[in-house]
């Protein structure tokens, strides 16, 4: 009965990875990074790092567990900090060209008469139980009708109607420094 659950467990695990891997294939997600300031100094491949950390929300392991403890990865934890904190990698950058390959995908599979259109969002990042947060500030959350600490996300997105991709976004605090705690 374990050994059933347990193959069964690989399996799934193969398809994701062939999914992913099916997914950075088609939109041509290994050419994005080198144009963005994304390029190999030393060590493993930018690619091979992006995927690794990419695919972790779909396994539905966190960072620490998937990259710190994890000893058969073919990098260190150091190489994945280096990768994402780089002052150099313009991610906005790299979000916005991939999420244009995805909206020309999506383009082609819509029908004309379908409206597209830019959405404007400001949730808000509720950040209550927090003390030390730089630029941590009280904001006023229209939808509860109450003051919080915390943040307004400021996304900008595609939508279809029935598709709904980022094409950028801001965690904004207050200009008041009074506001901010």
């Amino acid at each position: 009965m374990n050994n059933t659950k347990q193959y069964r467990d690989q399996q799934e695990a193969k398809q994701l990875q062939n999914r992913i891997s099916s997914f950075m294939r088609d939109f041509k997600v290994g050419t994005l990074p080198h144009g963005n300031g994304i390029r190999k100094l030393r060590g493993v491949s930018p690619l091979i790092l992006f995927t690794a950390i990419f695919s972790l929300p779909f396994e539905g392991v966190n960072f620490f567990q998937a990259i710190v403890r994890n000893p058969n990865l073919g990098f260190k934890k150091d190489a994945a900090y280096d990768f994402l904190k780089n002052p150099k990698h313009n991610w906005r950058k790299f979000m916005l060209k991939l999420v244009a390959v995805v909206v020309r995908f999506f383009d082609v599979l819509t029908s004309e008469e379908r409206e597209k259109v830019l959405i404007f969002d400001d949730s808000t990042y509720d950040r209550s139980r927090s003390k030390v947060v730089e630029l941590l500030a009280w904001i006023y959350d229209h939808n509860s009708g109450r003051n919080l600490k915390g943040f307004k996300l400021l996304t900008l997105g595609w939508s279809d109607g029935n598709s709904f991709l980022p094409l950028d976004f801001v965690l904004c605090s207050s200009t008041k420094s009074d506001k901010r705690l």
